[in-house]
């Protein structure tokens, strides 16, 4: 977090604001006293903001809730907007634009729930490093309160109202002195003229001996008064040297002041060092949670994918014991289905209902071959629909999954036909049935499993990047583009 602005601001003189994530106190002139950081770690709720006490740009414009638009500052309510028009636009997710934002209301000692709607007070306190059990957590940061600010302020005060200098001897006690000395002076002296011209004549007061004495004592004042210019020009050097004095005292006081932020900066850059530096801590180990829960997961799902197969498979040896038994039993299963007739799957362990999905799919084949027989290279109305797909040039498992799928099959019945009609081929068909091979394709919609060349695959990037370096002709590449689109991938 940046340091707060102690900067004056008149209109918020003697209030208390919430500005940057600190409570910040102004005196009655508008300057800042103490920043005291706020937020749920600190136990210190925030003062209203800064922005709705001393006026502001048209807030309500950026949105957010009425506690978001009462606490965030401009700046917070502007970025909140903006990561929120981020993910409307597809550039950054809901739950990271709603992580951003309350952490913004995390300073100010609430969440606003899912939704940001609401104010929910944080839990004030708890200390404590990050760690992953839980939430975030850390103990309070420095705050800082300054020692000098109100001697700054004063002195100030008295700098700026100084007043101008003037200068009266009769208020200047140098000067006093000055006259009471020289009066003194001109009085002995005028005295003792007078007492020499009166004596010269024998003793006798006459105007010239007055005119004498009073020249003498005029004379004295005159000097008096010659001394009020150097007096004025003390004074005036006084008071140069007085304001001087005060410049030099604000001057270390601001010294001393940005000594003891300097030294709450130091403390306050550690503080976020350490707590970005658990803060990752913290993050890692829910992503290292995560990533267990995940891989737990996975694990699960194979395993009971594993013992559904393994459950299929005992089911299936324990009704046939032996292999060739088996196979000879599907064989016959899959060609009465040819003709219609699909209870040789009863014993193999299809349900009744897997049994009446076949059954199903085979009489919409048949509508869809006498509909379309043309189109499908010519099939009868009486041919069954692995015939019917034979005659049409369907000469691979994937071209037959495909094949059945437009004619209204769902991914699980033309999957499972798809796979019979290539059995039949090898086993009924007999001529010219064709390899299939890399042009093969098949899809299990439900598992999301993609069968390519003999090979199972989870993914579609792991299917492209096995078929990117399988060294296929443009037309093979084709043939499986035309597939992946019937599947309802385009890959053009």
């Amino acid at each position: 977090m940046a340091k707060p602005d102690m900067s004056r601001n008149k209109d918020l003189a003697g209030k208390t604001v919430s500005k940057g994530g600190y409570n910040i106190s102004y005196n009655e002139n508008g300057y800042a006293t103490s920043a005291i950081k706020t937020g749920s770690k600190t136990g210190k709720a925030a003062a209203p903001s800064a922005d709705t006490v001393g006026g502001g740009s048209d807030r309500g414009s950026y949105g957010g809730s009425v506690y978001d638009q009462e606490h965030f500052s401009n700046d917070e309510l502007r970025s909140a907007a903006e990561v929120r028009a981020a993910a409307a636009a597809g550039k950054t997710t809901w739950a990271d634009a709603h992580d951003y934002v309350e952490r913004i209301r995390s300073n100010y000692g609430y969440s606003g729930d899912s939704d940001g709607s609401r104010y929910i007070p944080l839990e004030m306190g708890g200390g404590g490093r990050g760690n992953g059990g839980g939430g975030f957590s850390y103990e309070a940061a420095p705050t800082y309160t300054s020692r000098y600010q109100n001697q700054i302020d004063d002195l100030t005060r008295q700098i700026l109202n100084r007043e101008a200098f003037s200068y009266d001897p009769e208020k200047d006690p140098t000067y006093q002195q000055y006259k009471e000395s020289y009066t003194r002076s001109g009085e002995r002296a005028m005295q003792d003229t007078l007492g020499q011209v009166s004596a010269r004549t024998g003793g006798l007061a006459s105007s010239y001996a007055g005119s004498a004495a009073q020249q003498t004592y005029d004379n004295y004042m005159g000097a008096l008064a010659d001394k009020i210019p150097e007096l004025k020009q003390l004074a005036y050097s006084m008071y140069q040297d007085d304001g001087n004095t005060q410049r030099a005292n604000l001057e270390m006081l601001m010294a001393l002041e940005q000594g003891d932020y300097a030294k709450y900066a130091d403390l306050l850059a550690q503080y976020n060092t350490d707590r970005s530096f658990d803060y990752g801590v913290h993050r890692d180990n829910i992503s290292d949670e995560r990533y267990n829960n995940e891989w737990n997961y996975s694990v699960g799902r194979d395993q009971i994918a594993d013992k559904r197969y393994e459950d299929e498979t005992a089911y299936n040896r324990e009704t046939y014991k032996d292999e060739t038994e088996y196979n000879r039993a599907l064989a016959k299963a899959q060609t009465l289905a040819a003709g219609g007739d699909f209870s040789g799957y009863k014993a193999l362990g299809y349900t009744d209902q897997e049994i009446a999905g076949l059954k199903s799919a085979y009489n919409k084949a048949q509508a869809s071959a006498r509909s379309g027989g043309s189109k499908r290279g010519g099939s009868s109305a009486s041919e069954d629909v692995y015939a019917g797909m034979y005659k049409a040039g369907i000469r691979s498992e994937g071209d037959a999954y495909a094949w059945l799928l437009s004619a209204g099959y769902n991914t699980t019945q033309a999957g499972k036909l798809a796979g019979y009609y290539a059995d039949w081929m090898k086993n009924q068909g007999g001529k010219g049935s064709g390899s299939g091979g890399k042009t093969s394709l098949d899809w299990d919609q439900d598992e999301g499993i993609f069968t390519w060349n003999g090979r199972s695959y989870s993914s579609v990037e792991q299917l492209l990047n096995e078929i990117s370096q399988a060294g296929l002709t443009d037309s093979e590449l084709a043939t499986l583009k035309r597939k992946f689109k019937l599947f309802g991938f385009d890959l053009s």
